[in-house]
């Protein structure tokens, strides 16, 4: 048998569930096509099901004509062919379990989790077996990161932050020269950057002035570009990867104004999200120090309810934070309990951002982001520092002074 299959089974018995049933079609489940190690290329048309019961024999359902693509699995096979047959081979399998967890989330409580789809739930349940979520079993297998990948990815954080200065730079330069410069064109000099540094992105990075940055997801393209002038506020929100199998992105965002001294109201906005990320990261090692659980939602809950103590709240209209992986937005723990009210817990050797923003329409947008990762051994870890205590002020001979 595998040795992930002897890891899955160990964490079925820890949480007390009979068995994790692992359902895709087509790819509808990529959170198994990751637990299972199934290459992207894997040609499965048919629906499959992995059964993992927390003690005796592992059990996968394939279809006759689609064995190849698990046949890496060495587990006990069960073929199917017919409609029949696959209810019979599915009712057969889990019938004797009477509770087991699958990529479902009550109510769509946590999208990222919900990759089975009703049907198929409907069907589990009528065999006569309840069914619960594997959100919590699911980070051990999808968000926990190597030693090698946690290291990677504090190179990765250095560099990112270094092509975010190098557009900052580049922005005062053709300022102070009496250049024209847009959104676009500084955008366009961090990909460069990026280029250089062999790092790779999905999209962006955002570059934004006040205005524009109101929008929390704007992003310049060659068509659609604000000129930046002087006395704008600049919000720069990147996030990139190494370009090599398996590697972690960072993803930070810091704000400069395009001037010599920082209005009071800006940098007092950027006081109060300051507050509430300093905040936000403070309650999580304080709880990896204490030996506590933390979770999303109460990660959420202070950063949030320390910027509601401005008057502010209502400014702040996203979640605190996302889970990182080899995908920007991973499928751990997201410091969320707003936009959803995600209970999982923090782990080790995960990562997330702390990202809290102000937006008021049409006339500010201003967000503070850092990358938090927790080594394997319970060390919190903030790759990017040191992070951003004040407005950068672009003019100002120590712009780029950043205090520890």
């Amino acid at each position: 048998m595998n040795s992930v299959f002897r890891r899955l089974q160990q964490a079925v018995k820890s949480s007390g569930i009979d068995a994790w049933v692992l359902f895709d079609f087509r790819k509808s489940n990529a959170l198994a096509w990751s637990i299972l190690e199934l290459p992207d290329d894997a040609h499965c048309t048919r629906r499959w099901m992995i059964v993992v019961p927390a003690t005796g024999e592992c059990v996968k359902i394939v279809h006759r004509m689609e064995r190849l693509p698990l046949s890496h699995l060495e587990i006990k096979e069960v073929i199917y062919d017919t409609a029949e047959s696959w209810e019979q081979a599915v009712s057969s399998v889990i019938g004797q379990f009477t509770t087991i967890a699958m990529e479902y989330s009550p109510n769509g409580a946590i999208p990222v989790v919900s990759r089975v789809d009703a049907g198929t739930i409907d069907f589990v349940r009528s065999v006569g077996v309840d069914v619960v979520s594997s959100a919590d079993l699911l980070q051990e297998f999808t968000a926990v990161l190597t030693q090698d990948q946690i290291v990677s990815n504090a190179i990765t954080a250095g560099q990112l932050r270094s092509a975010v200065f190098s557009g900052f730079r580049y922005l005062r330069e053709r300022l102070l020269s009496g250049s024209t410069v847009t959104e676009y064109d500084v955008q366009r000099h961090i990909h460069d950057v990026f280029r250089d540094h062999d790092l790779v992105t999905d999209s962006g990075p955002i570059v934004a002035i006040g205005p524009n940055a109101a929008n929390p997801h704007y992003a310049p393209t060659h068509s659609q570009s604000s000129v930046i002038k002087n006395g704008d506020v600049v919000l720069i929100d990147a996030w990139a990867k190494k370009d090599a199998p398996g590697a972690i992105y960072a993803d930070i965002t810091w704000v400069a104004y395009a001037g010599d001294v920082v209005p009071d109201d800006v940098e007092s906005a950027f006081k109060i999200i300051r507050d509430g990320r300093d905040a936000a990261l403070h309650l999580v090692q304080q709880a990896f120090a204490n030996g506590d659980d933390v979770r999303g939602c109460d990660v959420d809950d202070i950063c949030r309810s320390t910027i509601a103590q401005s008057g502010m709240g209502e400014r702040f209209i996203h979640r605190t934070g996302h889970n990182i992986h080899t995908e920007v937005h991973g499928p751990g723990a997201n410091m969320d309990n707003f936009e959803t009210h995600d209970m999982r817990k923090i782990i080790r050797g995960t990562t997330f951002s702390i990202e809290p923003g102000l937006y008021i329409p049409n006339t500010l947008g201003i967000r503070t982001e850092i990358d938090v990762v927790i080594d394997i051994d319970g060390t919190v870890l903030v790759p990017s520092s040191p992070i951003q205590r004040a407005v950068l002020p672009l003019y100002s001979d120590t712009w780029d002074v950043i205090e520890s």
